[in-house]
């Protein structure tokens, strides 16, 4: 493993805090969730094809830069239900659980 070095990058935050203990997994904070969309695709499943529609969150992660958004699906935003309840309050137009069927 190496030493930390800053990065020469442009807006580049400080080397993220360390993963919080979360129910006994280690897991880094959200810090907020950016935005919301509905993925869909079509498997081949015993020779039918089914459409099947998952949500995902594109989430900012406390003490990590922007460019290391992930998006994340509602599973794994069980520990941060304050700030999924917020994105939704405050940007209701965006897609949400209820879109999934």
């Amino acid at each position: 493993m190496e030493p930390y070095r800053a990065s020469s990058r442009p807006n580049c935050e400080e080397p993220p805090r360390d993963p919080e203990d979360m129910e006994g997994d280690l897991e880094w904070g959200v810090e907020t969730v950016v935005k919301s969309e509905i993925i869909s695709y079509t498997p081949n499943v015993r020779g039918r094809n089914k459409v099947i529609k998952e949500l995902r969150y594109f989430v900012k992660w406390k003490g990590c830069a922007e460019d290391e958004n992930t998006w994340e699906p509602p599973e794994g935003m069980k520990n941060a239900p304050e700030e999924v309840e917020r994105f939704h309050r405050e940007n209701s137009k965006m897609p949400g659980t209820r879109e999934v069927v």
